[in-house]
């Protein structure tokens, strides 16, 4: 590990985004190569161009990821609606399979429902897969039967679409899951490595632009300038402190004031107000 502390006393420090926010990263990444690339040439960080090389290879995971969870979120609130017409038709089953064997009621089990003991009456689980087993289990006897001793209502054809159409939203919904999960893992590499540019393009930008010092200019890179608050120390006076406690990144090192190059941990630089 290879960390750089900078102008730790300051009242400020630059606040970059946690790897596992992989779409503030890429942002970041593309505020900075946007503004870095408006320099002359020989005022550019040479940390830029694999910016772009990364911000190029992470777009269509980002673009996947975004679509995957957007046929995710749609799926699943279409199943919500299902769900509702499932308990209804469930409801309306079991009321038809109690009438028609109030004196053996156990026979209700051949269609896949339950019965309580204590009171006869049919029911079904509460669970989403559990229901749908219930409506298969359903389906598989009426198709066992004759036409002419089916239950009319509800209709064995509407019960069957039902069934399907909850399916496929199923694994609508689990396929969307799954890319969702693909394209993170990728973003999520990606994204460290973008961390791993932004923090030593800040470490470059700070020595060849402002003499080893952190200002507001930066928020011209796409930064955060956070400023720090005030109160007064142990000894009684004021003292620039932390609003917050220093928290450990995922490996363990504390990210106030320091810059980490290495890449293994989000950085806070401590930075000195103009």
């Amino acid at each position: 590990m290879f960390t750089c502390i900078m102008d730790a006393p300051s009242p400020f420090h630059v606040d970059l985004p946690n790897a596992a926010e992989n779409i503030v990263v890429f942002n970041c990444s593309e505020d900075f190569v946007t503004y870095d690339q408006t320099l002359p040439p020989e005022k550019q960080s040479p940390f830029t161009s694999e910016l772009v090389d990364l911000i190029d290879e992470a777009a269509p995971y980002l673009r996947e990821f975004k679509s995957s969870e957007a046929r995710r979120v749609i799926a699943s609130e279409a199943l919500k609606q299902l769900d509702v017409e499932l308990k209804s038709t469930l409801d309306d089953l079991s009321l038809v399979i109690r009438a028609k064997f109030l004196k053996a009621p156990s026979r209700a089990e051949e269609w896949g429902f339950s019965i309580k003991q204590s009171t006869g009456n049919v029911s079904y689980p509460v669970a989403r897969h559990k229901r749908m087993a219930v409506l298969k289990s359903y389906i598989e006897k009426e198709e066992s039967r004759p036409e002419a001793e089916r239950f009319a209502e509800p209709s064995l054809e509407s019960v069957t679409q039902l069934y399907h159409e909850m399916k496929a939203k199923i694994a609508k919904r689990d396929a969307g899951e799954r890319a969702r999960k693909r394209s993170y893992v990728v973003m999520m590499e990606l994204s460290k490595k973008m961390l791993d540019r932004l923090r030593i393009a800040g470490a470059f930008i700070i020595a060849r632009h402002f003499d080893y010092k952190i200002t507001h200019d930066l928020e011209n890179w796409g930064y955060v300038v956070v400023k720090r608050s005030a109160r007064p120390s142990k000894n009684g006076e004021d003292g620039m402190v932390e609003e917050f406690a220093p928290e450990s990144s995922p490996n363990g090192s504390l990210t106030n004031g320091t810059v980490n190059l290495n890449g293994s941990a989000e950085a806070l630089m401590s930075v000195d107000e103009e």
